[in-house]
């Protein structure tokens, strides 16, 4: 995996392309209850010391998560769907509600009302239950969690759900986690996933996995609500990240949110997608299927992409060449290749049918 710094002011430009020949670089449970309603805002197995008391502290104190009648607030177990269907609800204290129901949710159910609200307002919805069980009781994955964010924001802004529509269905989608590439996601759940990471609502760990599978602590979920009721002020324009997830949906690039480029009038890489660029010595054909740019011109990259390059740890299950003689004739090659372009400078060049990408930085 790519780690080392270009010098020089450079940015990174990461191509993945299909190669005939030779390697090219291209220039650029039980039943479970809800805890007791408790007014306290601090509690006693939640010290000033714990890494989640301050967002825990303020969830409390807006009555969004409650503690226990023990004095407890109990950080470190698992969040159930009723669980999460309340904390939302009570984030958007909403007075709308539908006649949509659950078989397995009676109206005699503690979190009936919040269910019914967040189905009002679309952060949940029937058709993502199997059998129309809604399963109360059943932790919360963080995948489902980023659907139901993701959904929540949509509801408040519809631009957000412009952003869902163009991850969803867009054959040039990268979300960048491990999972993308080496399975263990759920589809559905990419774009959900893109707007939780590309907004800062969810993040990956250590090893840079998402865990689409994992479950999610009432610690984690405290710092995740206010998170959420923050993003629910801003516009998908004012995230980066976002914004840079967008970009390759649309246009398999990133390189106008990311730098100062340009695209020209000979156009841009939406251009020359797929299309053969055969090398002048005749030694192999390659196909441009993503140009991705990670900025390098301070001291740490920059780019919701970064990880995918620039970390030793991480394993994307993305093979790297590049060296020529690693290639067999005859042979077809999927890969992420690596160059640098210059800040400041003009880059371009041309497909066998003239198609043509051209990036510049205006004077």
């Amino acid at each position: 995996m790519l780690h080392k710094k270009s010098s020089n002011n450079l940015i990174a430009k990461a191509l993945a392309t299909s190669v005939m020949v030779a390697a090219v670089v291209i220039p650029v449970a039980t039943e479970k209850v809800q805890a007791a309603p408790v007014t306290k805002t601090t509690f006693k197995d939640v010290p000033k010391s714990h890494w989640a008391y301050e967002s825990i502290k303020q969830v409390a104190e807006k009555g969004l998560v409650t503690g226990y009648e023990d004095g407890t607030y109990k950080p470190s177990a698992q969040v159930t769907r009723a669980e999460f269907a309340m904390f939302l609800s009570r984030v958007f204290d909403s007075s709308e509600r539908t006649t949509a129901s659950f078989n397995d949710v009676p109206s005699t159910h503690w979190a009936n009302d919040s269910i019914q609200e967040g189905l009002a307002l679309g952060f949940i919805k029937v058709e993502d239950f199997a059998n129309n069980k809604f399963e109360p009781n059943k932790p919360m994955t963080r995948g489902e969690m980023s659907r139901w964010l993701a959904n929540g924001l949509a509801h408040a802004n519809s631009e957000y759900a412009k952003a869902i529509e163009e991850m969803a269905n867009s054959n040039l989608t990268i979300i960048p986690i491990p999972e993308f590439y080496g399975g263990g996601v759920n589809k559905k759940d990419l774009p959900y996933i893109g707007v939780a990471l590309g907004t800062g609502l969810l993040s990956g760990y250590e090893d840079f996995k998402f865990k689409p599978n994992g479950n999610t602590t009432r610690a984690e979920v405290a710092t995740i609500l206010i998170r959420f009721m923050d993003t629910m002020k801003k516009a998908p324009s004012d995230f980066t990240g976002l914004k840079e997830l967008r970009e390759v949906a649309s246009t398999g690039t990133n390189i106008l949110t990311i730098s100062n480029f340009k695209k020209s009038k000979y156009g841009g890489y939406e251009d020359v997608l797929g299309k053969p660029h055969t090398f002048l010595n005749k030694t192999g054909v390659a196909t441009i299927e993503h140009a991705i740019f990670v900025d390098t011109t301070g001291s740490k990259p920059k780019s919701i992409f970064k990880d995918m390059f620039f970390n030793e740890q991480s394993n994307n299950k993305i093979k790297i060449y590049l060296n020529k003689n690693e290639f067999m004739k005859g042979e077809t090659y999927r890969y992420w290749a690596f160059n640098a372009t210059m800040s400041g400078k003009m880059f371009g060049s041309r497909t066998d049918d003239g198609s043509m990408f051209y990036y510049e930085v205006p004077k």
